[in-house]
């Protein structure tokens, strides 16, 4: 399994990025979803090569470089998809903390990108890890998540549902 990669294109601090980290794995942790977040900070192709499975971002975050300053998602996906073979990170889904990311100090956006075209949705840190790799292996996508998310666009488990636990009974799928 690839990591999903999580890039900034706005200045996020590293305590706001620490937090939402520290939610998403503690969520995904109650459903035996390993930690799978990596934090980009390089946009030098061959530095990215140097990944592996174990370079996982676990908190805290103590500082941060930008070097994904004013990218657009699609410029993104193109950098990625471009690096997506020599590399451990996801290039079909992939977080953005941007500077809606800074001023709510608790959401993602989640970008499924797919021969060129790119789909998003907002999600709450509770879910940055969990549906994240939920999308990356395609047992959701971001249509479903975009169908359950709050009024606000944020997905946060869908309406008044709990967060999934071990052993508990699976959601049911919406058509």
């Amino acid at each position: 399994m690839s990591l999903i990669p999580i890039i900034c294109t706005h200045e996020v601090s590293p305590t706001v990025i620490t937090s939402i980290l520290s939610t998403a794995y503690e969520a995904s942790s109650k459903i035996d979803s390993p930690p799978s977040l990596i934090l980009v900070t390089t946009a030098n192709a061959a530095e990215l090569q140097k990944y592996t499975k174990d370079s996982v971002t676990k908190p805290p975050v103590e500082s941060l470089q930008y070097p994904f300053l004013g990218w657009d998602i699609g410029k993104i996906a193109h950098f990625l998809q471009e690096n997506e073979s020599k590399t451990v990170v996801d290039h079909i889904a992939f977080l953005v903390a941007d500077e809606r990311t800074t001023s709510d100090e608790n959401t993602l956006l989640l970008v499924y990108n797919i021969e060129n075209s790119q789909e998003s949705v907002r999600l709450s840190a509770g879910y940055a890890n969990s549906q994240a790799v939920s999308v990356s292996v395609a047992t959701t996508d971001v249509g479903e998540l975009r169908s359950l998310a709050d009024n606000d666009g944020v997905y946060r488990g869908g309406p008044h549902r709990p967060p999934p636990r071990k052993g508990g009974k699976a959601p049911r799928k919406q058509l």
